[in-house]
């Protein structure tokens, strides 16, 4: 029997919900900015700019909170234009409240997202988690954000998609191999998010005066039931 995020179901008429944005249009994305930011949206690309004013914000979530993911799968193809004194998060998140990152303290409102923060002069990417009182955060190493890489949120479990890798046979040239594969970064299953709705948000802020911008070129979520 085929199974979803490790649950047993009949047949594909259990697909409850799916959702593809290619962002050709507007209408379901409600935006938060403050001073400078802005959003640009255009088919395949969404782009969350924070000018250059520092201190500035942009948000963006869909204007209604169905996401569960419990039983669901978002997937993000996204990249930013720079790492350093920036603060970002894309995934899951109860309320649409800006995120708290770890610099600033524990986000214990129920959440599952990818986490980008800036601290003591260095860039740190989370995937991060809480159950409605406790946060739980690993860190991702290894990860250019300001590459266009594919990030995957599905039942706790982390997953990035990298770029083409290089491959080296038998002393030949280097290859740009095209076999893009799911890597799984970090599994917090242990440490569910509630079972309920969720919205979906995209946020970035900068830290001082230089744009920062978070480019989504792709955005997927589906939802199945067990039951």
């Amino acid at each position: 029997m085929p199974s979803v995020n490790g649950i047993e179901y009949a047949d594909t008429e259990d697909l409850n919900k799916y959702f593809y944005d290619n962002f050709s249009t507007t209408e379901r994305i409600e935006e938060t900015t403050t001073q400078t930011g802005d959003v640009e949206t255009a088919i395949f690309e969404q782009t969350l700019s924070t000018g250059v004013t520092a201190s500035s914000i942009c948000m963006t979530n869909y204007d209604y909170n169905y996401f569960n993911p419990t039983y669901g799968e978002a997937v993000w193809k996204l990249r930013v234009n720079s790492m350093d004194n920036a603060k970002v998060f894309f995934g899951f998140k109860e309320t649409t409240a800006a995120p708290i990152f770890p610099s600033e303290g524990q986000m214990t409102e129920s959440h599952l997202g990818f986490i980008l923060d800036w601290e003591n002069g260095a860039c740190h990417l989370y995937a991060s988690c809480s159950d409605g009182t406790t946060q739980r955060k690993v860190e991702i190493v290894g990860i250019d954000m300001t590459r266009v890489e594919n990030y995957k949120i599905s039942a706790n479990k982390f997953s990035i998609m990298p770029l083409p890798y290089v491959e080296e046979e038998l002393g030949l040239p280097h290859v740009y191999s095209i076999d893009r594969k799911w890597r799984e970064v970090v599994d917090l299953s242990a440490y569910p998010a509630e079972n309920k709705v969720h919205w979906i948000v995209q946020y970035i802020k900068n830290l001082t005066g230089e744009e920062k911008y978070l480019k989504i070129n792709r955005f997927i979520y589906k939802e199945v039931y067990a039951d």
